[in-house]
């Protein structure tokens, strides 16, 4: 090591980059560089439509494209040929490094190859429960990816110096994998941005609720809150900001007070949140299997300066205002809303500022990191 400052690389190898991962990993990036720690993250990725991003950020090959659309075959020959490449690619550069920190990679043998004889201290980062997600996706290919992955994944696990969750359930769960919740383990939550930026209050007498993702998979629970409408007759505007599937966007057409405005930048999104009185994360995040998340759209709306209502247990304080559990109908997030009426946008961005800030966030954890590697 250096000092008492170790060298970390956070590789993250994905065949496909999402607007939110990318989010994360810029904002890790510019936390890192401003709290001047010797700490390089990189993303392993074919060429891809988020492309070009703000600052360099994605390392991977520009000759391998991904392949959505192509048959099974072609899609499991690009996979390998790009863990072959980032594989070596790591190999190349962990001599650089103290830490290296890995995106967990599902059912992926060289992963584990790759801990076994690499001589840095070796984290996982875990963002979901592998097994139980891929059982629940792809129908037929899920449920062979998820017995591969219940088979292969456990000797990466073990063989880690650390296994780092973006939340305590999930880091717990991993290590249940391999029966040995002994084993060193770190929490390491998604952050928001580092400075308060609320947005212009522009709210009427009728309630505005905005629910944003990407894409609105089942665990947002949006179908349980659009399905359940009906039983209100209350006047309110519910704005959907992002991809919806088709049987979602049935359901919302057939209320007049829903708004679909499908996929938006952020400054759109911002302009949107001016009306809105509240934000709406996962509403079925059981169906993941957890109780416990930390959603990237949550520090968002908070940082707006946007109040959150949601069904999960959040990676915040439990006498934090601002977040509050509900279940998935309209009466029970109208009945909390109402009391935010006269809450400040200011007041909320600045209460939520230390607690979501990716520069607080990544400070406390490099402290923890650097403990744990340094007493190996």
């Amino acid at each position: 090591m250096v000092g008492d400052s170790p060298r970390v690389l956070h590789a993250s190898l994905l065949p496909r980059i999402s607007q939110g991962i990318a989010s994360q990993l810029l904002l890790e990036k510019k936390a890192c560089r401003d709290l001047g720690i010797p700490w390089e993250t990189a993303l392993f990725s074919p060429r891809s439509s988020l492309e070009p991003f703000p600052e360099p950020l994605n390392v991977g090959p520009p000759d391998l494209v991904e392949a959505r659309g192509d048959s099974v075959r072609e899609r499991l020959l690009t996979s390998r040929r790009l863990r072959r490449a980032f594989y070596a690619w790591l190999a190349d550069r962990e001599s650089d490094f103290d830490v290296i920190l890995l995106r967990y990679s599902v059912h992926d043998r060289m992963q584990s190859r790759f801990i076994e004889r690499s001589p840095a201290f070796v984290g996982l980062v875990h963002h979901s429960f592998e097994v139980d997600e891929l059982r629940s996706v792809d129908g037929l290919v899920g449920q062979v990816r998820s017995r591969l992955e219940s088979r292969i994944g456990a000797a990466s696990i073990r063989g880690a110096d650390v296994t780092v969750g973006v939340t305590d359930e999930i880091a717990l769960h991993e290590l249940a994998r391999v029966g040995n919740t002994r084993k060193p383990m770190l929490i390491y939550p998604n952050g928001g941005p580092d400075t308060a930026a609320p947005v212009a209050d522009r709210r009427s007498g009728v309630v505005h609720l905005l629910c944003a993702s990407s894409y609105f998979s089942p665990w947002q629970g949006i179908d349980l809150l659009l399905a359940g409408l009906h039983a209100s007759s209350r006047e309110f505007i519910l704005h959907l900001v992002g991809e919806l599937s088709p049987s979602d966007a049935l359901l919302a057409a057939s209320d007049s007070r829903v708004v679909v405005h499908g996929p938006k930048t952020p400054q759109e999104m911002r302009d949107i949140a001016q009306t809105c009185w509240a934000g709406i994360s996962s509403l079925a995040i059981e169906r993941q299997g957890f109780h416990t998340a930390c959603p990237l759209k949550v520090r968002e709306y908070l940082s707006m300066g946007l109040p959150v209502v949601g069904n999960h247990e959040e990676v915040l304080p439990r006498d934090f205002p601002y977040y509050v559990q509900v279940m998935p109908d309209i009466s029970s997030i109208l009945e909390v809303v109402d009391g935010w009426r006269a809450v400040s946008r200011a007041e909320v961005s600045e209460l939520a500022l230390p607690l979501i800030s990716k520069k607080a966030i990544v400070e406390r954890f490099y402290e923890n990191l650097t403990r744990l590697a340094q007493s190996r």
